[in-house]
């Protein structure tokens, strides 16, 4: 019976502990979503187990999308959570099971000034934890994709695109004083994006189509699902690969809603960059995520929602100027104004350093550091020619938005994108709502002017 019982033990145990050893292969490589085929089901168990059999047989699609040249950083991270947001939808469709999201690298932004520095295809993991983001949902970055077409089609080989899409608005969006999801081909006008079979996509020369679409669109991306279903191939495909042009034209499901924010709290800095943020913070503000309380879990699905952050003994002003002085000027206040708007909330919030956020000149900040004289005024410029070329100008930027967003006080621009996405960092941080959404006015004297819309953060 001893004996007996001994080998029962053991079995237990060697089962268990195999049990716990495919556990932690599952969990360990749940991010990773590569090309499985149904060979790989017996090579690579751990990896393609996390796919049905079924799913297998569907065709792997790769979503490319773009978005209009004039377009800026922060409106480019909002059309990526409308993308991301579709492509988890459209990964629950049959047929699109086995979807990925191609993501656009950045290139020469119409704000990025430092013109002798290469800020051509820069990939997204330049700014963003990668890592993160695939764990909302299947995105890929530019140079995974040439990696992953390469191994189905052989080195050096042109990237031939399936279907490509140039969306357009309609030129009456309300009929009948109706807006209506719908979307209607046009003959293609005169156009550099396609010419003759190649395609002009963020500088590659080696992308090429033959058969370019131009769309009247308007709607939500889940009209895009209908669009794939439209234009969708007789013709048996392993592999199909779609190029969305003007990706801004198409609008939020839901904006603000719960799955708005898993993408947008997946949307994590690059550690590098959140490295420098953190040195300057500890350095010239006395600022740390544990004495400010604003420590975050490792994984965003982790994330519960407070609202005790503290946030380091500062306030943060982003003043945004150079074309809101002229495409904004009725709200857009004057160096002064600002400054004098500031100076009444560090006298409010007991605080005696400002850290600025602009994009102001150098003699614009001078004028603001004298009318705040009796303050400490600060701002993040890199220590070397070296840092500044090796963050870029987006990183810099998004260097401003980590400190502003563990700032104690946060005062934005009306109706700036730069803003709104501080104000979602300090909502995913867990910040009174009262420290985070205030809005410079135009006029110190007119302090009830219309301020930036409330969008609190939402969870399950």
């Amino acid at each position: 019976m001893r004996l007996h019982s001994f080998k029962v033990t053991l079995l237990d145990q060697i089962y268990y502990s195999l049990l716990l050893v495919t556990i932690s292969q599952i969990v360990h490589t749940s991010h990773i979503r590569e090309i499985c085929e149904k060979r790989d089901i017996f090579f690579e168990p751990f990896r393609c187990q996390l796919y049905d059999v079924d799913v297998l047989d569907e065709p792997i699609t790769y979503l490319l999308y773009d978005v209009n040249p004039s377009e800026g950083f922060n409106l480019r991270r909002d059309v990526y959570i409308r993308m991301a947001v579709f492509l988890e939808f459209l990964r629950t469709q049959q047929g699109y099971r086995r979807a990925k999201l191609v993501l656009p690298p950045w290139s020469n932004l119409v704000h990025w000034r430092s013109h002798n520095i290469d800020q051509t295809q820069l990939f997204w993991s330049h700014f963003f934890d990668l890592r993160s983001m695939k764990q909302y949902t299947n995105v890929i970055d530019m140079d995974e994709f040439f990696a992953e077409y390469e191994r189905l089609h052989g080195l050096d080989t042109e990237v031939m695109l399936d279907e490509v899409y140039k969306l357009k608005h309609f030129e009456n969006m309300f009929e009948n004083g109706v807006f209506v999801d719908k979307f209607e081909e046009h003959v293609c006008p005169k156009s550099h994006d396609y010419d003759a079979g190649a395609l002009a996509y963020f500088g590659y020369a080696n992308f090429s189509t033959e058969d370019f679409t131009c769309l009247h669109f308007q709607g939500s991306a889940m009209l895009l699902h209908k669009l794939l279903e439209t234009y969708k191939s007789p013709r048996i495909q392993h592999v199909r690969y779609v190029l969305v042009l003007n990706a801004e034209i198409v609008l939020h499901d839901l904006w603000g809603n719960v799955d708005y924010w898993e993408a947008r709290r997946s949307m994590r800095f690059a550690p590098e960059l959140i490295e420098v943020a953190g040195r300057f913070r500890a350095d010239l503000l006395d600022s740390s995520d544990q004495q400010d309380r604003t420590v975050r879990p490792t994984r965003w699905m982790d994330e519960r929602g407070h609202r005790n952050a503290r946030g380091g003994d500062y306030l943060c002003a982003h003043i945004r100027r150079a074309d809101f002085l002229y495409g904004r000027d009725k709200t857009t206040p004057t160096i002064q104004s600002a400054a004098l708007q500031i100076r009444a909330k560090l006298l409010e919030q007991g605080l005696k350093t400002v850290f600025v956020a602009s994009d102001c000149s150098r003699m614009e900040f001078y004028n603001l550091k004298n009318y705040l004289k009796r303050f400490r005024v600060v701002r993040f410029v890199p220590e070397s020619y070296e840092q500044r070329l090796a963050l870029k100008d987006g990183g810099i930027a998004i260097v401003d938005q980590i400190i502003c967003s563990h700032a104690r006080y946060f005062i934005g621009t009306y109706e700036s994108t730069f803003t709104y996405r501080i104000y979602e960092e300090r909502e995913i941080i867990g910040f009174p709502k009262e420290l985070t959404f205030n809005t410079f006015c135009k006029s110190e004297k007119d302090m009830n002017c219309e301020k930036n819309t409330v969008w609190p953060i939402v969870y399950h």
